[in-house]
């Protein structure tokens, strides 16, 4: 009996085996295989590469295999790829024999593009990813090298034309992609102007030297914490205007106003300045506020006040910017400037002399408001300026103030006889004082300073800035017009 068993269990596995092995071979049978047309590979003469190359010629489509190619086969995929690229201009084919032979095309290669749209939405889908989720630092070495060639014109006629440079190199590092790390080192030899003329009303955009050292110009660092918020911190170099906006088409020191007035508002976006932090947030897509705090930090050593931190000179600003409309801007900015003892230099060194030390060199606060306005009225025109009032109190030694004044009205030509290139034409008042309580030092003639210049571009490394202002009735000791010629040159990489 147990022989008997163990026979039919044998015939039984014999038997499984042998079923499985015929479905296998059975469903092996009977498995999609590539057709002989889609294994078949496209020649320059078959009907659907001329179909397509005679409907691109029509219809002004090129494809990536329509240049040099001619006796290579093209495989399906590559075929696809060329019906692809034509998609979007053979769509609105209103011939209707041409509309017949591109349909047919589409149809006979149906899953070849199937298959091409599904590779590109994942390849897509990948690239969002690596973008989204890797980072890593990456620094920029950028530079740039000023050369003037000036000249100032007097009373008596008599011109002295000198040159001068300014170097600079910056080292932006980034960290997670959303922040800059900034270092500038800075070398510069610009003669100052006043020292000429006898009044700050004639300085350039860029002068002074740097006794032929490399100076660590600024070290800043700008991050957002949050969306809308941006946080700039920084140990050196961090002006006011780095916090507040400014809203000058001029402003820039290297391709902007040749001048040192026509870049901004002197008693709002200059001041002591040097370390500190600010923060920039936006309301919305029209509405943004910019606060922050700086101290002079080359002279927190020597200031003997008990203001500002460690002592220093220093300032706070508040700033509110709108945006009504995409061409129109308009920002209001307070600041409230502490200058310590033989610190005092309230304007930033521009405009008449009283108007930086209205109290000799005795302590000094200020309260600075101003509005500015830019509005682009087309692609070839902008107007703007900006008007300031500054009431400035007196610290140490007494409690006399002063009422400081200053305005422009700017007019921006981009693209003026070529694209790039950029007319102006600035038209101010620069600081003067208008009220003291010493009324000697009050100014006996408004100063006024008009401006003209033509930034050249040549190409994006090579820049050529001609210009020219005048000063009428400055404070030196005739008060005759005063006439300052510039042609400044930019090369950066």
């Amino acid at each position: 009996m147990f022989n008997i068993l163990q026979s039919v269990f044998k015939i039984g596995v014999i038997a499984t085996v042998s079923w499985c092995i015929s479905e296998t071979a059975f469903a092996s049978a009977f498995e999609p295989i590539p057709s002989v047309i889609q294994l078949k590979k496209i020649s320059p003469t078959d009907w659907e590469y001329l179909t397509l190359e005679s409907l691109a010629q029509r219809y002004d489509c090129s494809t990536p295999f329509a240049t040099g190619q001619s006796d290579r086969l093209l495989t399906r995929f590559e075929f696809a790829l060329g019906l692809k690229s034509c998609l979007g201009q053979l769509a609105s084919i209103t011939n209707s024999q041409d509309l017949l032979a591109w349909q047919k095309l589409q149809r006979d290669f149906l899953p070849e593009l199937a298959r091409l749209r599904t590779r590109i939405d994942e390849i897509e889908v990948n690239l969002a990813q690596v973008e989204s989720n890797q980072f890593s630092p990456t620094s920029k070495l950028t530079g740039q090298v000023l050369f003037f060639l000036a000249d100032s014109v007097g009373a008596d006629d008599s011109s002295e034309i000198f040159s001068g440079y300014r170097t600079r190199i910056d080292f932006d590092t980034s960290f997670f992609g959303e922040d800059l790390l900034k270092v500038r080192l800075e070398n510069r030899d610009v003669g100052e102007l006043d020292d000429v003329t006898g009044t700050l009303l004639s300085r350039l955009s860029v002068d002074g030297t740097s006794d032929g050292l490399t100076e660590l110009a600024e070290i800043a660092y700008n991050f957002e914490p949050f969306s809308g918020t941006e946080v700039v911190f920084g140990t050196a170099g961090v002006g006011l205007n780095d916090i507040g906006e400014v809203l000058n088409p001029f402003s820039s020191s290297s391709s902007g106003a040749i001048s040192r007035f026509g870049r901004r508002d002197p008693g709002t976006l200059r001041g002591a300045g040097g370390a500190g932090i600010g923060i920039k947030q936006e309301f919305g897509e029209r509405i943004f506020f910019n606060a922050g705090y700086l101290i002079d930090s080359e002279g927190i050593a020597s200031a003997e006040s008990d203001q500002g931190i460690f002592n220093s000179s220093a300032s706070t600003i508040a700033q509110l910017v709108i945006e009504p409309q995409s061409e129109l801007a308009l920002a209001l900015t307070y600041t409230h400037i502490y200058q310590a003892q033989d610190e005092v230099n309230l304007m930033g060194g521009t405009g008449i002399a009283e108007s930086n030390e209205p109290f000799d060199d005795d302590a000094t606060t200020a309260d600075n408001l101003s509005l500015q306005i830019n509005w682009e009225v087309s692609s070839k025109l902008e107007v703007g300026g900006w008007f300031g009032y500054t009431k400035a109190q007196q610290r140490q030694g007494g409690d006399a103030s002063a009422t400081i004044l200053n305005g422009a009205l700017t007019f921006a030509f981009p693209d003026l006889g070529a694209e790039g290139n950029e007319g102006g034409i600035i038209i101010g008042v620069p600081p003067a004082i208008a009220n003291h309580d010493d009324e000697s030092l009050i100014a006996e003639s408004t100063p006024i300073h008009i401006e003209a210049l033509y930034r050249i571009s040549l190409d994006e490394k090579i820049e050529i800035t001609p210009g020219v202002f005048a000063i009428i009735n400055p404070d030196t000791e005739n008060g005759a017009t005063l006439w300052i010629g510039s042609i400044r040159t930019r090369f950066s990489f």
